[in-house]
């Protein structure tokens, strides 16, 4: 099917030395999620391969949190390739939701804000097998956090939220980790510090997709920028995929 006018189109680049392009570890061309109200995000081109810090930046209603879900396996595109972790999607969403954490993704999958911080960690032990001992410590340290486990999550402050997320995520070593909204509620110096974050969890070995309104704090940090623009007509609504495309329970 061919994109109509007022579509969405995402645009893919460079923005910093890195990306592989061997060994791709998620691979799109063409990628788009129609709804029922017009396009969501169409035309995106992506390829990076293991330890790539991906930014995905566009304004509210652009997609990206549909996108991330795509990439995760936890959401059917309309239209386009996409490949992670070597399956194809839609139809291998299963495995790719075996290698693809959802750190966070507003909406649909999201921190217990009435929780306190050892009790995520906790119920998200529960869900893994084989877990060094200290591994969250080791996340925590890595992605910055410094919260104790006795604080509960509507405490935090937005950033350190974000670096729960992502830390918890890191817990079962995944190959791809999607994040949405780090820019959350956190100031330019906060944004640059979480971009950081997410650029040492990178480091680790997995693909890291995470999402933000301003791409530029993640100058020079990230490997490559997909940037999504809302142009569809004024009746579409935000981020709406069709009913029968909604993020699939029990998977984050």
């Amino acid at each position: 099917m061919e994109p109509e006018q007022d579509v969405p189109a995402g645009t893919t680049q460079d923005f910093a030395n890195g990306g592989a392009d061997d060994g791709a570890v998620v691979q799109a061309a063409g990628l788009g999620l129609r709804g029922r109200r017009g396009w969501v995000y169409a035309e995106v081109d992506l390829r990076v391969g293991a330890g790539a810090l991906v930014a995905v930046a566009g304004p509210g209603g652009s997609g990206r949190t549909s996108l991330l879900l795509t990439v995760a396996g936890r959401m059917k595109q309309t239209t386009g390739m996409l490949r992670v972790c070597g399956h194809d999607l839609p139809g291998e969403a299963a495995r790719v939701r075996r290698c693809a954490a959802v750190a966070r993704a507003t909406g649909a999958a999201e921190l217990e804000p009435d929780l306190r911080v050892r009790e995520h960690v906790r119920e998200r032990l529960l869900t893994l097998r084989d877990v060094p001992a200290g591994a969250f410590d080791d996340a925590r340290a890595l992605v910055g956090l410094e919260a104790s486990g006795k604080e509960l999550v509507h405490e935090l402050p937005s950033s350190d939220a974000t670096r729960l997320a992502l830390a918890l995520a890191l817990l079962g070593s995944p190959a791809v980790i999607v994040l949405d909204d780090l820019d959350d509620g956190a100031d330019a110096a906060d944004q640059y510090a979480l971009w950081q974050a997410a650029r040492r969890a990178a480091d680790t070995g997995p693909v890291v997709l995470a999402a933000a309104t301003e791409p530029s704090p993640a100058e020079g940090l990230a490997d490559a920028l997909v940037e999504l623009t809302r142009a569809r007509p004024a009746t579409g609504s935000d981020d709406e995929p069709a009913a029968e495309n909604a993020p699939q329970d029990g998977d984050a």
